[in-house]
């Protein structure tokens, strides 16, 4: 048997990485705080700074451009939906709850987190003309649509008849009226509960389709269930 000796430099070097993501983590959600509250038009490095209560100078330690900063908080919105997407789901088996519960979390995010969807949208229209910031949107996008790819499969894999939609195209839907209804929330100040019920009441009807293509009675009982409030 042989111990390992630690080398104290190794140490303090893990406690200021430690720090860095630390400080670093910060500076997003005051970004994210600060673009949610005046858009990235009107907001400068200097007043997510002061937001964050460092210097102007560590600001651009850890962010080169303010697209970069950007970048981070549409980074920080996809761990968000990413996180609250998994515990919606944590312990479900039945595939149809789980896609519906997932849906609920969505919509919990937009209404608890407006700021992020807010610079999720900025990011989105600057990308539009700046080549980088597309790319990593474009991979974001398509990571969320792939997460609900995987759900959708997994319920309609389960159906007496395939879907009529593709469970990709279906996914992509999903993911573009999820982002609709956020942006349309910022816009017109309403709720976005009751537009995710509507759009769950659409999925929903993918599942009636494949059971009346099938033959067979839809469970009509069981859906009605799932759209309950939870």
């Amino acid at each position: 048997m042989s111990l390992a000796v630690a080398n104290p430099a190794s140490g303090n070097a893990g406690g200021r990485a430690a720090i860095s993501r630390r400080r670093r983590t910060e500076i997003v959600r005051a970004a994210a705080t600060v673009l949610g509250r005046q858009g990235s038009a009107d907001t400068s490095m200097k007043e997510i700074a002061r937001e964050t209560g460092v210097a102007p100078g560590l600001l651009h330690y850890y962010f080169a451009s303010k697209d970069e900063l950007l970048l981070a908080v549409a980074g920080e919105l996809d761990r968000q939906m990413s996180e609250a997407w998994a515990v919606a789901v944590e312990g479900i088996d039945d595939p149809l709850e789980r896609l519906v519960a997932a849906l609920d979390a969505a919509a919990d995010l937009c209404a608890r987190h407006p700021e992020l969807w807010r610079a999720w949208l900025d990011v989105s229209m600057l990308s539009l003309s700046r080549p980088a910031l597309q790319a990593r949107c474009r991979e974001l996008r398509a990571r969320f649509v792939a997460g609900i790819e995987t759900e959708v499969r997994g319920a309609l894999g389960r159906l007496p008849a395939y879907s009529l939609v593709a469970p990709r195209d279906l996914a992509g839907a999903i993911s573009a009226a999820v982002e609709g209804a956020a942006v349309a929330a910022l816009l017109g100040g309403r709720d976005t509960v009751s537009w995710v019920r509507a759009l769950k009441v659409m999925v929903l009807s993918v599942v009636v389709t494949a059971y009346v293509t099938a033959g067979q009675e839809p469970p009509v009982a069981r859906l009605a269930q799932l759209l309950r409030p939870r």
